[in-house]
């Protein structure tokens, strides 16, 4: 199977915004069939930070693509996600990127961020697909 993509708060702001980057990484994505995984607390997050309705309506375009499946926050992932939480140093990091962090550290994927300092500080080894 093809690695897929962990896209964070700030990258699914960015889709919503329709930035160029972005843009050309869900094209790829579907093209190649790229899985995408959304951390739930990303999802959240990124909707509160987006008050424009097109810019929703492209968020939720992209959580009903094919490619894309989000990731729920149960029991197992909110107990890693907390534990890893738990031990970032300096203690600035959200449970949206603990949980970004977590599934990346699970699956072995990239995350996509504009935001990698909180997700280093938890994990040093995830690798990051930095946004401009």
């Amino acid at each position: 199977m093809i690695g897929g993509r962990i896209l964070d708060t700030s990258a699914l702001v960015q889709a919503a915004r329709g930035t160029p980057y972005m843009q050309a990484l869900l094209y790829i994505s579907h093209e190649h069939l790229i899985p995408l995984v959304i951390p739930a607390p990303c999802l959240a997050d990124a909707l509160a930070r987006l008050d424009d309705p097109e810019q929703q309506a492209r968020l939720f375009d992209l959580v009903r693509s094919p490619i894309a499946k989000v990731a729920q926050l149960g029991a197992t992932e909110a107990t890693g996600t907390g534990l890893m939480r738990a031990g970032a140093r300096p203690a600035r990091a959200s449970t949206s990127s603990a949980h970004a962090a977590y599934l990346a550290a699970d699956r072995g994927w990239p995350v996509v961020s504009a935001r990698p300092g909180p997700i280093r500080a938890m994990h040093p080894e995830v690798e990051i697909e930095p946004l401009p």
